[in-house]
């Protein structure tokens, strides 16, 4: 059995807490046996368990705690603590081993509730778990509600620094006016509108409000010089991922050479990788 989770792009701009898009970039997780004890082989480097106190078993047994042990095998093509939803795609992928294993049947929406309860909000995992673009919402009762949304055409282009986060982003609070949190709103609902009526250019522009966003976030990127240089050629929608610390543009397809040439001119400390979105979530083969 394999399972199959797509990266993501979510939390940022207007969209915090509720957008996500998925992306062509995939975590798999092969099912090779029952075993004595758990055994997780991946490709993620030394710094991830391969016992069970891995975070995919973690989070399987924690779900069901009578959960026999298994050999697992995880291969990965999402880059590790940039912010595109690494660990949303490893708590989809151990929701799901739980699943598969101990036959729950678990409907999508309680598949959503458990991990977008688990994350403290649904962004990453809406699109990950039902792939494309997503816009959901988690009350304060941890009612779920989410659904599909339509993009114009796009492509990711990542730009993934040197680095990455050595631990877990723990989000800060912020305090906002009433007129911020009333912008941030507004700048949200427009940036639906636009994006349902193929309005890319003002789309792009609303992606880069970041009334909603934590400045530390901004402060810690290098938001603000691709965000300059891009738009001397009419290219917006620049955001940071998630978290960070990798910096994704939304991109139309035409226009993609251009901020490809804009990325090398800024020579910044990184690579540069162009990433397709996926309308694939979470999927499963037997």
């Amino acid at each position: 059995m394999k399972i199959t989770v797509p990266a993501t792009l979510a939390d940022f701009g207007p969209g915090v807490r509720s957008i996500g898009l998925a992306l062509d970039l995939k975590l798999t997780l092969e099912v090779l046996g029952a075993s004595d004890e758990w055994y997780v082989g991946h490709n993620l480097g030394p710094s991830i368990p391969t016992d069970k106190t891995n975070y995919i078993v973690q989070i399987a047994t924690k779900l069901v705690p009578d959960l026999a042990p298994h050999h697992l095998n995880v291969i990965s093509t999402i880059p590790l603590r940039m912010g595109v939803g690494a660990s949303t795609a490893a708590l989809l992928a151990a929701i799901e081993l739980a699943n598969q294993l101990a036959e729950l049947d678990l409907d999508d929406y309680t598949k959503l509730t458990l991990a977008a309860r688990t994350e403290g909000h649904p962004a990453h995992v809406a699109a990950a778990l039902l792939g494309g673009a997503t816009t959901s919402y988690l009350d304060d009762k941890g009612t779920l509600f989410a659904s599909e949304i339509m993009l114009p055409a796009y492509q990711a282009v990542l730009y993934l620094p040197v680095t990455g986060r050595l631990t877990a982003t723990v989000v800060p609070e912020i305090d906002l006016s009433r007129k911020q949190a009333q912008t941030g709103a507004a700048s949200g609902n427009m940036l639906m509108a636009a994006w349902q009526t193929q309005q890319i250019t003002l789309a792009g522009r609303l992606l880069e409000n970041d009334t909603l966003v934590d400045q530390v976030r901004i402060t810690n990127s290098e938001v603000d010089r691709i965000r300059q240089a891009s738009h001397a050629l009419d290219i917006y929608g620049t955001v940071v991922a998630g978290a960070g610390p990798a910096v994704a543009t939304l991109v139309a397809p035409e226009q993609v050479p251009d901020f490809l040439d804009v990325m090398a001119f800024l020579k910044l400390p990184g690579r540069v990788q162009v990433v397709d979105l996926t309308g694939k979530g979470l999927q499963v083969m037997q």
